[in-house]
């Protein structure tokens, strides 16, 4: 690993008005120059741990998937914790919202949560989102339980209003709203089976045959239709340290098993860098899953006769996001190239040029000391050729 220090240059204040404004619109993300998914479906199964699904005869349909050609199956994926319900809130807002149990988290069902989830950044990024679960008993329903249906697998409940960061009540719908037409579906969507189909209640065979019977047209559609879906779990059965399973399969996906450790926060992260959306909760400390893992992409060639770099190259990330005052920028790169990583202010004055040399292939850890500079909002950019990737981060003094 190359590491190397940089200092930060002084930059002027921002006025508070044109920081919040300028944010909206400079909201720039290491995906910029992938295409988003149409649509992204989420399915979550129930209490079991990854080897009691993958690779089990129990599960022919799943391991079907598994064997996919457009499906990355995470090998190292691990819940957060136990039980059930703070794991469905980390994977939708970054935090358990002080949920420690499976009852009503604390001020539910009075009084909605305000603070940032995945559904509303979705709405606020003028793109749409739809909560469907099986056996909820009418739209908008906020009680704790009805047949099979458990409101403890439902985490936008908790939102549900017309508050800050709040959910419209006409977006938690039944299962039975889900629709034929998939190019209809939302952009992102959760789809939660009933406690006997997720597999908490009924066996690893049952929600197997259900997810078949129920998600397969999507997931084929998808491998032809620029969408992904996401298969996960949210807590092993206390056998493995919470060792789960966790896929993703479409047309989007470069198939194969990959060993990098992920858990729920990963997989928040990563669809928000996706669509470039803020962050919720602790997803701004949390690495996306890296394109060059599971993107299928397409390389770019570089001009000006360099060589050509892929455009899955590079892991830029930096962490901690937020920082004070450090934070390290990682990034990969299969072959040599001219690379120039640079960072700039809010107003997109440049601030630094890190990096403006050849470098060989290799893995690359630069730390920064901003502890000059102002607390705000930063991106930094890296090139490489053509391509161009970029990523805010968030400087809090």
């Amino acid at each position: 690993m190359k590491e190397k220090t940089y200092n930060f240059l002084t930059s002027k204040k921002i006025i508070a008005g044109i920081f919040f404004f300028v944010i909206q619109l400079l909201s720039v993300n290491i995906y910029a120059q992938l295409p988003k998914p149409d649509h992204i479906i989420i399915v979550i199964e129930e209490n079991h741990s990854y080897n009691q699904i993958i690779g089990s005869s129990a599960a022919p349909y799943i391991n079907g998937l598994v064997n996919d050609t457009l499906t990355a199956l995470f090998t190292q994926s691990y819940g957060i914790t136990h039980p059930s319900q703070p794991n469905y809130l980390w994977l939708f807002s970054g935090d358990n919202q002080g949920s420690t149990g499976d009852g009503y988290p604390p001020g539910q069902p009075n009084t909605p949560f305000t603070t940032a989830n995945l559904g509303a950044e979705l709405l606020q990024a003028s793109l749409t989102f739809v909560g469907y679960s099986e056996d909820l008993p009418s739209v908008g329903y906020n009680g704790s339980s009805s047949g099979k249906y458990y409101r403890k697998h439902n985490p936008w409940v908790n939102w549900q209003g017309s508050g800050v960061n709040g959910i419209p009540s006409s977006l938690n719908v039944p299962l039975t709203a889900f629709p034929n037409d998939y190019s209809t579906l939302p952009t992102v969507s959760f789809v939660i089976p009933n406690q006997n189909n997720d597999m908490h209640d009924g066996s690893v065979s049952t929600g197997d045959t259900w997810l078949k019977n129920n998600l397969d047209g999507y997931i084929q559609w998808a491998k032809a239709h620029n969408s992904l879906f996401i298969l996960t779990t949210d807590e092993d059965d206390g056998s493995s340290g919470n060792h789960i399973a966790t896929l993703i399969v479409g047309q989007l996906v470069k198939g194969g098993s990959y060993s990098i450790n992920i858990n729920h926060l990963n997989i928040l992260s990563t669809i928000e860098e996706l669509y470039g959306l803020n962050y919720a909760g602790s997803s701004a400390a949390s690495l996306a899953i890296p394109p060059s893992y599971w993107l299928n992409v397409t390389g770019v060639e570089a001009g000006n006769g360099q060589s050509s770099i892929p455009q899955n190259y590079s892991l830029l990330q930096n962490y901690p996001n937020p920082f004070n005052p450090t934070t390290t920028i990682n990034y990969e790169l299969p072959k040599e190239g001219l690379v120039t990583l640079k960072v700039y202010n809010i107003l997109g004055k440049e601030v630094k040029t890190i990096v403006n040399e050849v470098e060989p292939a290799g893995n690359y850890k630069v730390s920064f000391d901003a502890s000059k500079l102002s607390s705000g909002v930063y991106f930094y950019k890296i090139e490489a050729g053509s391509f161009v990737q970029s990523k805010k981060m968030i400087l809090m003094k």
